[in-house]
């Protein structure tokens, strides 16, 4: 007895086909050549113009054949369904071919289950004209990403994970669904799985059974726009019928959802679909220069923060460290750089641009041009844009009309030449009548850009930085924690960030150490640089060093401190001041004309600032007391989490947001270059742009995009991959 058992229902094999004389009989073999026997082959000539009903023909009664006029592949499939004797239904190209198990595999599977009226998938693999292999599918590796699928009836058709030659749909399917739609000429396929799998369950048997030809006489590549045009509306209507359960079912997220949606309508030349999708969503862009050097202000934390609330944010670096597969590697220092920005996907397709630290990133004068092709918003981290030179003026007011003479050329970033007065003027001249934004996080701030003869008349808004005060916060064990870090339980903990540079008072912190007539019983924890101590003439003092650190570890020393020094001269805001105090550490700090700190810690109700000539001395007397220090630090972190929650923060960014683009006045210049660079990439179904500079981001882009894309477009992206430099040899397709 066979596997099989006594389950031996005859399956019906139907086999359209229109001019097929080339691969017709290749077709037919492989139906012929399947080791489940109890099979009948229907074979319909939807007008053929060919030799192929001599063909035909030749098989005798080893087939049975109906020949028509040509209509279209739907029509061919009904009249195979409607002669078909079989109780299970199996759909084979002309130009396709079936592995000999393929039919014996479905069936058997089918016996193992309880319900007979099962559609049974399987993967299949890939040939060009000249039978060389250009793809395999693994399925199951969709359904791995998010298992949840498992028990959605419909992800395989949304998310184009199945291919019509490779099932095996039972008889009843037709007669509870109907037949497949004679008024649709391309998209026939899925708009009639669509209603098979939203009745039907689905199995799926992860091997391979089928060989797929990519022909050029495929008629959905005979019918490109008519095909454009009949996907999309399936796929709209497709999305416009999803439930809230199902959303759940076949993505992590909506947002998930739809920018594979995207990806799959853009990778398919599904123009309306696309557009369809885009409406859905704010898409916004983030440009710094990096993502983890600074990742609290330089837009990346703002970036996933957003991707949380929905909005779909990408990120573009130009030095990027992080794991995150929605920022990108951009070469911001390559030729022509600018333009080559305003060319990417990633720029044209948003809905608005923010800026952070890009100083020397990006060309002044181009910001002109990107912020009036897209609604743009810039942060100031410093004051650098209001300038000609300096990234903090200290002393100098030139900024006020026009720099000249620049009294800091050797401040960050260093001049050789004075060009302050030409950097000035460039800004200036390309800012003024600009379409571009401004955030600012404090009223200091916002007072300088006020100032600023650059600036005149941009629409400003002042939203302070949030922090995850679910990260940011005091310790639940103080003790505990101390002990992890080797810091005796009774000490009096200074922390503090050592850097070597004219703003952040580091000879300060020096001095008011160098104060100290016994160190006894006190540890000194610094973040950052190391070394920076070594002339300190303190004896016993507790020094613990700690280089750069990344969040977690960066929380625990604000958590065992207890007095956070940051006598900053210039400060533009001071997030290390409000992580400190979130986590219940005072903050004595410096009141300088050049530094918001006083403002963002609210000195001197909450934090502390004083002058500098009495900074040591109002150290001395607050180490004195820890616990007045301990109630002090106590209210600092109730200051916090009322003012600067990542909450507000991200919602005041969408406010920004929305109103930015709603003010943005499109000219018909802009919107025609727009509208060019979206025909000339979407139109294209040879285009998959490579948005990343990495190899790993190019190749996870190269599968999302293949594994998504309709069968009759893989070949020219399969060349495209195999033309580009070491993609070859290491890409394995939808692994």
């Amino acid at each position: 007895m066979s596997k099989v058992g006594k389950f031996n229902p005859l399956v019906s094999i139907v086999i359209p086909v229109y001019n097929g004389e080339k691969y017709v009989k290749e077709a037919i073999d492989s139906a012929l050549a399947q080791t489940y026997k109890n099979i009948e082959i229907i074979v319909v000539n939807d007008g053929s113009t060919d030799k192929t009903e001599e063909i035909c023909k030749s098989y005798g009664n080893k087939i049975r054949y109906f020949s028509k006029k040509n209509g279209g592949t739907s029509t061919a499939l009904n009249i195979g369904i409607k002669n078909m004797k079989g109780d299970y239904f199996s759909w084979l190209s002309h130009d396709d071919q079936y592995y000999p198990n393929k039919i014996k595999r479905q069936i058997e599977e089918l016996s193992k289950l309880d319900d007979k009226n099962t559609i049974m998938m399987t993967d299949l693999d890939g040939i060009d004209e000249n039978y060389q292999k250009i793809y395999e599918t693994h399925y199951i590796n969709h359904i791995n990403e998010y298992p949840k699928r498992r028990e959605s009836m419909i992800h395989p058709i949304i998310y184009n994970q199945t291919h019509g030659c490779t099932l095996l749909f039972p008889k009843k399917c037709f007669d509870e669904v109907g037949l497949f739609d004679e008024e649709s000429f391309v998209a026939q396929d899925f708009e009639f799985f669509y209603r098979a799998f939203l009745k039907f369950p689905h199995v799926l048997i992860p091997e391979i059974l089928v060989t797929a030809r990519d022909s050029s006489n495929r008629q959905g590549r005979r019918s490109k726009v008519k095909g454009s045009v009949e996907y999309s509306d399936l796929f709209i209507n497709i999305i416009n019928n999803l439930t809230e359960e199902e959303y759940k079912l076949i993505a992590p997220t909506k947002l998930d959802f739809f920018e594979d949606m995207l990806d799959f309508f853009f990778a398919a030349g599904y123009n309306k679909a696309y557009e369809f999708v885009s409406k859905k969503l704010l898409k916004n862009l983030q440009i710094s220069s990096y993502d983890l050097i600074g990742n609290k202000f330089n837009g990346h934390d703002l970036h996933n923060y957003l991707r949380v609330e929905g909005i779909s944010s990408k990120q573009l670096v130009q030095f990027k460290e992080s794991n995150d597969s929605k920022t990108y590697n951009f070469n911001f220092f390559s030729k022509n750089s600018e333009k080559e920005l305003i060319k990417n996907r990633l720029f044209y397709e948003c809905d608005i641009v923010h800026f952070h630290l890009i100083h020397n990133l990006i060309d002044t004068g181009y910001l002109n041009y990107i912020t009036k092709l897209k609604p743009s918003i810039i942060t100031f981290h410093d004051p650098y844009f209001l300038g000609g030179h300096c990234i903090h003026h200290f002393d100098c007011n030139k900024w006020k009309n026009h720099c000249f003479d620049c009294p800091y050329l050797d401040e960050l970033f260093s001049l050789n030449s004075d060009y302050s007065s030409l950097n000035y003027f460039i800004k200036k001249e390309s800012l003024k009548d600009s379409q571009i934004s401004v955030i600012v996080s404090t009223d200091w701030m916002k007072k300088k850009v006020l100032d600023s003869p650059i600036w005149k008349d941009k629409k400003i808004y002042k939203i302070p930085f949030g922090i995850d005060l679910e990260k940011y916060k005091p310790s639940n064990n103080k003790r505990e924690l101390r002990k992890k870090l080797d810091i005796p339980e009774n000490d009096l903990v200074i922390m503090f960030r050592s850097v070597n540079d004219s703003f952040k008072g580091l000879d300060l912190i020096k001095k008011s150490l160098n104060s100290l007539k016994d160190s006894r019983n006190i540890t000194v924890i610094t973040v950052d640089k190391v070394g920076l101590l070594n002339d300190l003439n303190i004896n016993n003092l507790n020094i613990k060093e700690y280089g750069w650190v990344k969040d977690e570890q960066l929380i625990e020393l604000y958590q065992v401190s207890d007095l956070f020094l940051m006598p900053s001269r210039q400060e533009t805001f001071g997030m290390m001041a409000i992580e400190a105090m979130a986590c219940n550490t005072f903050v004595l700090s410096l009141d300088c004309e050049g530094s918001a700190i006083s403002e963002v810690i609210s000195s001197p109700n909450i934090g502390l600032c004083v002058e500098e000539k009495k900074y040591t001395a109002e150290f001395l007397k607050i180490i004195k007391n820890k616990k007045k220090l301990d109630e002090l630090g106590i209210k600092c972190g109730e200051f916090v989490r009322k003012e600067y929650s990542k909450e507000k923060y991200v919602n005041s960014i969408i406010e920004a947001y929305k109103e930015t683009i709603e003010n943005f006045k499109e000219t018909e210049d802009s919107k025609l270059v727009i509208e060019q660079l979206k025909k000339h990439h979407v139109d294209s179904e040879e285009n998959i742009e490579f948005i990343s500079n990495s190899y790993e981001e190019r190749v996870s882009f190269i599968r999302k995009c293949f594994r998504l894309l309709p069968l009759e477009f893989r070949k020219n992206i399969k060349e495209k991959i195999t033309n580009t430099k070491n993609l070859k040899k290491f890409i394995k397709f939808n692994e």
